[in-house]
Order: structure tokens, then sequence, then C-alpha cells
């Protein structure tokens, strides 16, 4: 019998998110950040918006998260037209959170969550950042069980080109990462390793044949990607 069998479902995540408040407690005031600090902009707005007209059905596969979803033709590159593509620029976890009853009503087959980057930008502590991805996952598996959740890891970035509130936070993602590896051992998601793929040789640094901006990626940076999880796409649970 597994450990979360015998404690429940979300045991695992509410024993993380118990750690998280823990240590956050410790922090000096001026170093905390708060993670459900969240103002909608125009595009999130618009985007939610639409997405509320539009049906998630239990055959669809779901690309859930930020820019780095929104930036591609998910249902032309994997030749799938089952996949939806749910990606809002800028979006944080909570943004994520806030937005996802619309798709996990629709009871879709699969869901792959890419969120956390701008988490990190807004200073978050990275294992903030892990325990609440960990809990979005919980969540989503919590409302549509019969729903497969894949999290991916954070990709690497370039912060010398021009994100300057991500200079110095590449540990954060080496870490985030491990955790949220660490993690689905005993939870209700899939990890899916991108950041291995796409490092340069100092194995922190985004290859810069994947990106044009240090973050965001371009056409080989997206077709590296859906190499990787085109096994995932195609079958059941890896």
């Amino acid at each position: 019998m597994s450990f979360a069998t015998m404690f429940g479902h979300t045991f695992v995540t509410k024993f993380c998110i118990l750690l998280v408040y823990t240590y956050i407690c410790n922090m000096t005031p001026n170093k905390m950040a708060n993670i459900t600090d969240f103002v909608p902009d125009d595009f999130y707005q618009r985007r939610v918006s639409h997405f509320a007209s539009l049906e998630v059905r239990r055959d669809n596969i779901v690309m859930l998260g930020d820019s780095l979803i929104n930036g591609c033709e998910w249902h032309e590159l994997l030749q799938d037209a089952r996949i939806l593509n749910r990606g809002i620029n800028s979006d944080t976890i909570e943004g994520v959170r806030q937005r996802m009853g619309n798709i996990v009503s629709g009871k879709p087959q699969k869901v792959f969550v890419m969120v956390g980057i701008n988490d990190v930008s807004h200073h978050i502590e990275a294992t903030e950042i892990a325990c609440h991805i960990v809990a979005l996952a919980d969540e989503i598996h919590r409302q549509s069980p019969s729903t497969q959740v894949y999290i991916h890891s954070l990709l690497p970035f370039d912060a010398s080109i021009h994100y300057s509130t991500l200079m110095g936070k590449e540990d954060d993602v080496i870490e985030i990462n491990r955790l949220l590896q660490q993690a689905s051992k005993g939870e209700n998601y899939v990890f899916i390793d991108l950041y291995s793929h796409m490092t340069d040789l100092t194995g922190k640094i985004l290859d810069s044949r994947y990106t044009n901006d240090g973050l965001h990626l371009n056409g080989n940076g997206y077709n590296l990607w859906a190499e990787v999880i085109e096994p995932y796409i195609n079958t059941d649970k890896r």
C-alpha cells in the first residue's frame, strides 16, 4: 500500500503546503511574497472570456499554462485535433487556479500544465512555488479524477538578454523541478522533464538554439518540446 493511499489522496499536498508555510513564517517581512497576489490584466480577461465560450470535451487534451503554452499551435504541431490551447501570457499559478474550473468541468482526457516561471520572476520562494503547483495538480485530480495530469518542469532561461527579474534565479528553477519530480512519486500527476533537454553546456541556461529572447521558445524549441511529450499524448500514463 502506497503512502498516498494510506493517508488519502490530498495528504502529500497538504503536508507539502504545511512545510512551505512553516518555512515562510521564519522569513523576514521584506523577503516575503504572496503567491496568491494576482491581478488579472486585460489580456488575461480577454482570454478567459474567450475560453468560457469554448467547450472542453472528455476526449480533449488540454495544454494549460502561461505564455510558453500560449505561444504554440499545439494541435498542428502534434497533428492531433483533440488538443486545446489554454495558455495565457504572463499567467501565474494563481491565475491558472482561478480559471481552471471551465476546463476541468469538461472532464478532459489529459491536462498538461506549464506554469511557474512568472511566479519565480515575482520573487516567490522556490519551495512555495513547487507546493502550489503540486496543489494545483491535486485540485485538478479532485475535480476530475478521470483526467490524467502532467506537470512539466520549468524551463531554463537566459536572464542576461531581457529578463532582469529572473537574474540569479537559475538555482530556484532547478530546486522547483527537483521538488516537483520528487513529489510526483506520491501524487496524482506525471512529471515531465523538459529542462534537461533545453539547457546549454552550462546545464543552467536555455540553449540559444531554442530561443530568441532568453525565455520564450522559437520553432526549434517547440519542436523539441513536442518530441518529448509525444509519447504522453499518444499513450496512457508513462
